[in-house]
C-alpha cells in the first residue's frame, strides 16, 4: 500500500470546505495544538473529520480527485454512490493516481443532535461540545481527542494530556475521566485525572 503523503495545509482545507455549509473539524495532534494555541511538534499528516452521513460532500470538496476508502488494511477506489461499510472510517485522497496523499478524512458516527464515539456509542456528546473554532479553523475538543489518544497513551500522547491537563473544565476531565474508565479502568490516565480534579 501506497503510504507517500504531502497532505495539504489547514489553510488549503479551510479554502475547499468553505464554499459548502458541512461540519468538519481538525482531528489528531494538531487539533491539540490549535486547542493549546502554539505548535507543540511536527506533524507529517492532517487529520480532519466530518460526520459518515456527509461523506457524500467530499466529492464536492475534492471534486476530481482520487479517492479512497481504507478497508481492512486496503486501499480500495472510491466513488460517488459506493456505500461505505460501517466499519470503515478512514478516507484518503490526492489530486490524481500518481500524486501522494493529500487528505485523510476520518468519518464520525452521530446523529443531528449527539456525536457517539465509534468504540463505544454509549459514550456521547452534543454535536455543540465536539468541536470548538480558534482563528476560524473548527477542531475536536481536546477530551474528545484525548479519549482517541488513550488508546494507545504513547509518550506524545502522555505530554498531550499533560499540557492540556490545567486547560480543561472540570466538566470535561470528568467526562474523559468517565470514558477511558468504561474501556479500562485501571488505566493510568484515570488516575492522573482523579488526581487533577481533587486538586479543584
Amino acid at each position: 500500500m501506497d503510504t507517500t503523503w504531502q497532505p495539504l495545509t489547514i489553510d488549503e482545507i479551510v479554502e475547499r470546505f468553505a464554499a459548502f455549509e458541512v461540519d468538519w473539524w481538525v482531528a489528531g495532534g494538531q487539533a491539540i495544538d490549535l486547542f493549546l494555541g502554539w505548535e507543540t511538534r511536527h506533524h507529517e499528516d492532517l487529520d480532519i473529520e466530518m460526520y459518515r452521513d456527509d461523506r457524500d460532500f467530499l466529492f464536492e470538496v475534492f471534486a476530481g480527485w482520487d479517492l479512497h476508502v481504507v478497508s481492512e488494511g486496503q486501499l480500495v477506489p472510491w466513488q460517488r454512490g459506493d456505500p461505505i461499510d460501517d466499519a470503515v472510517f478512514g478516507v484518503w485522497g490526492r489530486p490524481t493516481p500518481d500524486d501522494a496523499w493529500a487528505i485523510e478524512v476520518i468519518l464520525a458516527n452521530g446523529d443531528e443532535t449527539t456525536w457517539r464515539f465509534r468504540r463505544d456509542p454509549d459514550i456521547s456528546l452534543p454535536r455543540s461540545r465536539l468541536t470548538a473554532e480558534r482563528r476560524g479553523v473548527p477542531f475536536c475538543t481536546p477530551e474528545v481527542q484525548l479519549l482517541y489518544k488513550a488508546k494507545q497513551a504513547r509518550p506524545k500522547d502522555d505530554v498531550d494530556l499533560t499540557r492540556c491537563l490545567h486547560r480543561l473544565g472540570r466538566d470535561q476531565k470528568a467526562w474523559l475521566r468517565d470514558a477511558i474508565a468504561r474501556g479500562r479502568s485501571d488505566h493510568p490516565w484515570v488516575a492522573v485525572l482523579d488526581g487533577s480534579m481533587s486538586l479543584g
